[in-house]
């Protein structure tokens, strides 16, 4: 099968085209929390009902004397696990507070790590765990809400 490129009209590829890039838009909705001095911003980038990312921030509001040496500390039991791929966590300080930074990309994620990790049952899925409803539905147990 032989198809030249100038037999198609060039308006209904270049509607075609706008279309498809239209409909793969893909989205973000924000939650946020904030308990014990914490205050936790996660953002879920996603398109349809699949989540892609969900980047969560968390900023720790304790006045301490040495910043340095609160880092650290918080290195020592946020940072005990090593990252895996599609699954990073981080710390640092910004602003004179102390920052983590949660990032799970269900595009890269070795799943079978995440699952031991997080401790889900032995049926999960990855289609299932980055529904979107069950990516809200989870930060909502937690205390998350919206943001608007």
């Amino acid at each position: 099968l032989h198809i030249e490129a100038h037999s198609f009209p060039t308006r209904r590829s270049s509607d075609l085209l706008l279309l498809t890039a239209c409909g793969s838009e893909e989205k973000t909705k924000v939650y946020t929390e904030t308990s014990n001095n914490q205050e936790h911003v996660s953002t879920i980038y996603y398109k349809g009902d699949t989540v892609n990312k969900v980047i969560t921030v968390s900023t720790l509001n304790n006045n301490v004397s040495n910043l340095d040496s609160a880092l650290e500390k918080v290195k020592k039991s946020f940072l005990k696990k090593p990252n895996f791929d599609g699954y990073t966590r981080s710390a640092e300080i910004k602003d004179g507070k102390i920052v983590l930074t949660t990032e799970t990309d269900y595009n890269k994620l070795d799943f079978e790590t995440y699952r031991g990790r997080i401790h889900l049952s032995g049926s999960a899925t990855l289609e299932n765990e980055r529904k979107l409803s069950n990516v809200e539905n989870n930060l909502k147990k937690e205390g998350a809400t919206e943001k608007k």
